[in-house]
């Protein structure tokens, strides 16, 4: 194990490896040191794919993200990031202390995220919150894009190919033809299914042509916290360490696949949305941004992703996942009229 000391009264200790872990009693001694009470807290998630990675909560009021040793990059970009948000009034929680060190693990204090996340809500939302929620997510996007890029320079961000599964920007659209033969091949989708290759085709030319800014990168029902009333939203974005300097594309194929995709075609709000170019949660979202979205080239980017993903979970036998990956990302073409769904996905 690694060396420990006492702070603020408790006992901490300094995990050095992935497997000495990090546990209650080492949460306790950051906040004691950070001078906060320790006396209720929980662990709030931990991530599945990084088994070293934690984020706890303390009474709702405090969380700490903890980053193991390989995460040192994350740590950096997460906690300059959110200061330089913060400063300048974007809805982001503030940082309270971080300490970091290379080779060991790093943890951030933050402010607890104001009301509650998405995912806990939105099935319960009617069409009408729905689109409060989707304008006061545009407001805040406007406010971080508006930004000038320079103010992040010195930053080190990750390069524009490193593979992460949340890099959309690493994924090419000529990785639909693999995707699509090969969940043909499978069963999982017909042949007229080419037909989603035809429309990626037809824009490649024109996609990552967007202005860069400062994006998040992986906008989720689980990264958005909302709160407030129907009149008077808001909404505050966490988990910063996906950020990076790109194409503006690119920040809104995350919220179109796993927030407005509650109303694509055979979603809960599906029956509700006229789709294609006057589908009225993207006006709103367009004139709150004040500014028109290319969601046809979104959603492009959203189906050369989300099949990909479908293809490994069916190689996984991962058929739910595999039928959720391809439902939500062809839907999301016909969501914004570029084709129909009906009759490409098979029912084997």
């Amino acid at each position: 194990m690694g060396d420990s000391r006492r702070r603020g009264g408790w006992h901490v200790r300094s995990p050095t490896s992935a497997e000495d872990g990090i546990d209650a009693e080492d949460i306790q001694g950051i906040l004691a040191a950070e001078g906060f009470s320790a006396e209720e807290f929980r662990e709030l998630r931990c991530a599945t794919h990084r088994p070293e990675r934690f984020a706890f909560a303390l009474d709702r009021t405090w969380v700490a993200k903890i980053f193991g040793p390989d995460d040192f990059r994350n740590f950096l970009i997460e906690e300059k990031v959110s200061r330089i948000l913060h400063a300048r009034g974007i809805s982001v929680p503030e940082v309270i202390a971080a300490r970091a060190q290379e080779g060991t693990y790093s943890y951030i204090v933050f402010r607890h995220a104001a009301g509650e996340s998405l995912s806990s809500v939105y099935q319960t939302m009617s069409l009408t919150e729905y689109t409060s929620m989707v304008v006061c997510l545009a407001e805040v996007f406007k406010g971080i894009h508006n930004l000038a890029p320079t103010l992040f320079d010195g930053i080190p961000f990750f390069e524009r190919d490193h593979e992460q599964y949340f890099n959309l920007s690493s994924r090419r659209s000529t990785t639909i033809h693999d995707s699509v033969r090969g969940l043909i091949e499978e069963g999982a989708l017909h042949a007229s299914a080419c037909q989603i290759c035809e429309v990626v085709e037809r824009e490649a030319t024109g996609m990552f042509r967007s202005e860069k800014a400062l994006i998040h990168a992986d906008i989720h029902n689980e990264n958005l916290f909302l709160g407030g009333t129907e009149r008077s939203l808001f909404c505050e974005f966490i988990d910063w360490e996906t950020a990076r300097i790109e194409p503006l594309e690119l920040e809104f194929v995350h919220p179109f696949l796993n927030i407005l995709g509650e109303a694509f075609p055979g979603r809960r709000l599906g029956n509700e949305v006229q789709v294609g170019p006057d589908n009225e949660l993207l006006k709103a979202f367009d004139n709150a941004y004040d500014q028109v979205i290319r969601w046809d080239h979104v959603a492009i980017h959203g189906v050369v992703t989300y099949l990909d993903w479908a293809l490994r979970a069916h190689r996984k036998k991962q058929f739910l996942l595999r039928d959720f990956y391809l439902r939500t990302g062809i839907g999301g073409l016909e969501f914004v009229g570029l084709l129909r769904m009906e009759g490409l996905i098979s029912d084997a």
